[in-house]
């Protein structure tokens, strides 16, 4: 990864990581590493949230002047084998070379007894949700999956959550799936993470989009699952590869200034 990555683009920074020197060069904030992450690393997406979780840690433990030792190992580093974890195996290296092995045999132990939990959580709230299903009434049961039916085929729903709540973001798509707990196919929430090729077909641009699971929200047992960690215990598929297509004019159309501002 080159480190211009890192440089700040407003004034001359960019320049001074491509290797020409300028004064005073910045670097871009840890959210913003952060978010240019998940884009050069797919995987580092399912540990996004618990990056910004870390910076957040960092900068109360700086702008309090209170010591890190008084925060409990146990709420902070399983957050930070995962993130080093992810890391280091895009970078092809141990990381026990990077941190230590003694803090992370420590980190893995945390980590395994917080998945064990989570896992335990995850299995009671789709055990829950079957008994709920079960309790309906076949009308009422009926009247549910109606509902969740009503707006059909992928693109509905695309279109549905995006004018609702992030119109114009183009990054959330939604796919149908068993729900884990009642078995009916139900919108699962996606997240794009990358293009990974675009080619011309005709007239349109086709790309590959892939996506991860982020949320699954069923309104038939009202299971719930909210992180792409509790998706992957309850057995639902964490990566999607949907095609997409666009005209070509469409596209470029208005996209172009006259040279040098000549009429």
């Amino acid at each position: 990864m080159h480190p211009t990555l890192l440089a700040d683009p407003t004034g001359d920074s960019i320049m001074h990581a491509a290797g020409f020197r300028a004064k005073n060069p910045k670097s871009i904030q840890a959210s913003g590493v952060i978010c240019r992450l998940t884009l050069v690393i797919p995987e580092f997406s399912e540990r996004e949230s618990e990056a910004k979780f870390l910076i957040g840690l960092r900068n109360e433990e700086l702008h309090s002047s209170e010591s890190p030792l008084a925060v409990d190992q146990a709420q902070w580093l399983p957050h930070f084998i995962r993130v080093a974890d992810t890391l280091c195996a895009h970078l092809g290296l141990k990381t026990e070379d990077v941190v230590g092995a003694d803090v992370v045999a420590h980190g893995r132990n945390l980590v395994d007894v917080e998945n064990k939990k989570l896992a335990h959580e995850v299995k009671t709230r789709i055990q829950a949700a079957k008994e709920f299903f079960s309790r309906l009434r076949p009308d009422e049961a009926q009247a549910r999956i109606k509902a969740a039916e009503s707006s059909v085929g992928r693109e509905a729903l695309v279109r549905q959550y995006l004018d609702s709540v992030a119109p114009g973001s183009g990054q959330l798509a939604f796919e149908r799936v068993a729900c884990p707990a009642c078995g009916n196919r139900v919108p699962l929430r996606l997240e794009s993470v990358r293009t990974t090729k675009e080619w011309l077909e005709g007239d349109e641009v086709k790309s590959e989009i892939v996506y991860i699971a982020r949320q699954l929200l069923c309104p038939i047992c009202e299971l719930s699952l909210v992180t792409t960690e509790e998706l992957r215990i309850a057995g639902v598929p964490q990566q999607y590869v949907i095609e997409r297509s666009e005209d070509l004019m469409e596209r470029y159309a208005g996209g172009f200034e006259d040279d040098y501002g000549n009429d």
